[in-house]
């Protein structure tokens, strides 16, 4: 017999999970369409090329690239996306014509990175990406903030933290220390301060081989002083809006400085223009984001209290990706959410209301009972709009309300032989076990409606 596990870093997802995570979609969807996002879908295998292009990633992302290849195929011709900005980029590239520019776009899919699995870190995820291309306006940065703001709130998230920064900032930083040539090393080591510590990142930052005939360069390679200095910096620019002006104090004038600095104020007062929580926002001066396309503004969201589990939504602006693809300058900012990895946290934290049943009411198939009658009955409450399951056998009554229990239905509806004759039924709180008896056929509808509605104002 075959072993039924699955690969390490998959897994199986059951109702309990699944339900709620549809549930979590639909709101998603529904909160990048209000803000007039709109669907595309880019399929999950892709040229190794789109993939691997100069910038597309960061070279940790670019080692866990998944390689695909048919029988008699090329090795190293097709991969997996691992993630959804850069077909992003392929796509509006190839369509912008008929597209046209500002263009919106969400896409929710399955992506595929060869991490070591652990908790929230999967091989495949789900990232639910919107983005807006052809813009360098603030606007669209301030946006991408606001919308991940109103779709985890809208999810019912516990408190969260959007943490912002913009990479022109810490550019800045660097080429006024004179490290401007070993940019990617230094932010790739800054963008694991939260999960090694400062030690191991300064010892990091010391690491590192220059470039030869042979081999390109390796680390950062800075001196005790200069890696002293960067994450004296970053240590104390975390906080609110105010922090800026200790990075005023630290670049002066320095353009790039300037420029981010300004971007930033700007969307703060975007967002409190627009109703955004300012309590949820805060700046991170060392904040860079693992991918090298990044260009101005990144984002990085964690639920308080729960920042071991890393980051549930973040994203960025990145005004040269395009350029992989066209000559036309094709500026874009967005923002991913990780479903996967916020179902987890949810699950870790016993956030999750999970259920095993799309339906609520249960309508029992009582023995000695036509089964026509409860296929009638549940027939009348779909109808009504109301989900309804019809239990397959004449079992029991008892072990139908089990069933039913054991998989989240909040009610059951039953007729007997006796409600049969009195054109009546019964209809039983799972939970509770109340039962209401001997409720007139004619009001099924609006009595189930009314049940249910009482359970779900208790709930709110």
């Amino acid at each position: 017999m075959i072993d039924p596990r699955v690969a390490s870093g998959l897994r199986d997802i059951p109702p309990s999970v699944m339900i709620p995570r549809e549930r979590m979609l639909a709101i998603f969807r529904k909160t990048f369409g209000s803000f007039g996002y709109v669907p595309i879908e880019t399929p999950h295998i892709e040229r190794m090329e789109v993939l691997t292009g100069k910038g597309a990633g960061s070279d940790e992302v670019l080692r866990q690239i998944f390689d695909v290849t048919n029988k008699g195929g090329t090795p190293g011709e097709l991969a997996l996306r691992f993630d959804l900005t850069v077909p992003l980029a392929r796509f509006v590239a190839k369509h912008v014509n008929e597209l046209g520019t500002p263009f919106k776009r969400y896409a929710i899919g399955s992506v595929f990175r060869g991490e070591r699995p652990a908790k929230g870190r999967f091989r495949e995820f789900v990232q639910c990406d919107f983005d807006t291309v052809g813009t360098e306006s603030p606007l669209a940065d301030a946006e991408t903030a606001q919308v991940i703001h109103d779709a985890l709130s809208a999810a019912g998230i516990p408190a969260f933290t959007i943490t912002l920064n913009n990479r022109k900032i810490l550019d800045a930083l660097l080429d006024s220390l004179g490290l401007s040539d070993r940019t990617s090393a230094v932010l790739r080591s800054l963008d694991k301060l939260a999960k090694i510590g400062r030690e191991k990142v300064i010892d990091e930052l010391q690491q590192g081989e220059a470039a030869t005939a042979d081999a390109p360069e390796r680390g950062a390679r800075l001196t005790q002083e200069q890696a002293e200095k960067v994450l004296a910096f970053v240590e104390a620019g975390r906080g609110k809006a105010e922090v800026l002006d200790h990075a005023e104090s630290i670049l002066g004038t320095h353009p790039k400085a300037v420029e981010g600095i300004a971007n930033l104020r700007q969307i703060f007062e975007l967002l409190a223009a627009s109703g955004t929580s300012l309590d949820r926002l805060a700046i991170d001066l060392g904040l860079a984001r693992g991918l090298d396309y990044y260009t101005g503004v990144v984002f990085e969201t964690t639920v308080d209290g729960w920042e071991k589990f890393g980051s549930i939504a973040s994203g960025g602006r990145y005004d040269n990706l395009a350029s992989l693809f066209t000559e036309r300058r094709l500026p874009g900012v967005g923002a991913s959410i990780g479903l996967d990895r916020l179902l987890a946290l949810l699950e870790e934290a016993k956030w999750l209301k999970g259920t095993s049943t799309t339906a609520p009411v249960l309508v029992a198939n009582f023995p000695g009972v036509d089964p026509t009658v409860p296929v009638n009955l549940a027939g009348r409450l779909r109808v009504a709009g109301i989900g309804a399951e019809v239990f397959p056998e004449p079992l029991q009554i008892g072990k139908q309300m089990g069933y039913g229990s054991n998989r989240g239905h909040k009610f059951a509806v039953i007729v007997g032989p006796d409600e049969r004759a009195s054109e009546v039924f019964n209809l039983r709180d799972l939970a509770t076990r109340q039962e209401r008896k001997g409720i007139p056929l004619s009001n099924l509808e609006t009595t189930v409606r009314e049940a249910l509605s009482a359970i779900e104002g208790a709930g709110a």
